[in-house]
């Protein structure tokens, strides 16, 4: 599916079935006329809630939009079951994004890029530690270590995250957790990110095996997958790559 094809056939039943304009339009689904602008030359797909009030207030065929196949307009007597399909996805959806709002975890800061000579310096020691405080000595001394070199790849592309939720748990991510999330890195399959779905952040695994749908995966079998699908308002913020943990 092309957002470019989605936008025409947007386009032709805004100006050839509803006979609207872009400004009566906008005022009829409550955005601005840019947006409309937006849907129709492909640049962003139209969303779920627009595709259904079409379908509920003016028995346009979401599926036509979206794929092009049947008819535009929904035959009166189907449109009883329709709605019913439709309210029944809306309560699922909202029911997903209420789960994202409760489990989405929290920017901290970003990690901003200091002067080396300025930061502290934390002394690596070369000994086992076992019961008791360690002495550091100057023959126990084997390095000294810079947290941000450490951990930090890419600091200015780098963000501080607290995790909010146990959805992750098995992942050894915990509820409280700190999470170092790099936005240069592109996402790979297995890695676990942190995404923004319909507008609420969340961490998952994310999954793509080359099937038709990426999945963004719980660790805790309490929570369903997310299969993204390419209507979806979805993005890949960053990729986690390091947690801090408070003992």
């Amino acid at each position: 599916m092309r957002k470019q094809d989605m936008g025409l056939r947007h386009k032709e039943v805004r100006e050839e079935v509803l006979k609207m304009s872009v400004a009566d339009y906008a005022v009829a689904m409550d955005v601005k006329e840019v947006t409309v602008y937006s849907w129709e030359s492909g640049r962003t797909y139209v969303p779920q809630e627009i595709l259904a009030l079409l379908e509920q207030n003016h028995g346009i065929a979401a599926g036509w939009i979206l794929t092009g196949e049947g008819s535009p307009v929904i035959p009166r007597a189907s449109r009883s079951a329709v709605l019913d399909q439709v309210s029944s996805q809306l309560a699922t959806l909202q029911q997903a994004v209420d789960t994202l709002k409760r489990e989405a975890p929290h920017v901290v800061a970003p990690a901003r890029r200091s002067d080396p000579s300025l930061r502290p310096r934390i002394p690596l020691l070369s000994l086992a530690v076992s019961a008791g405080a360690p002495t550091a000595s100057d023959d126990t001394i084997e390095s000294e270590i810079d947290l941000a070199e450490m951990l930090l790849k890419h600091p200015d592309s780098s963000y501080f995250i607290r995790v909010v939720g146990d959805s992750m748990t098995d992942a050894g991510i915990s509820d409280g957790d700190t999470l170092i999330v790099d936005c240069a890195i592109q996402p790979k399959s297995g890695q676990v990110v942190i995404a923004k779905v319909y507008g609420e952040l969340t961490v998952k695994r994310y999954i793509d095996d080359g099937s038709q749908h990426p999945v963004l995966r719980a660790e805790n079998e309490a929570y369903k997958d997310i299969h993204i699908t390419e209507d979806m308002d979805f993005t890949i913020v960053g990729v986690v790559t390091s947690c801090i943990k408070s003992m």
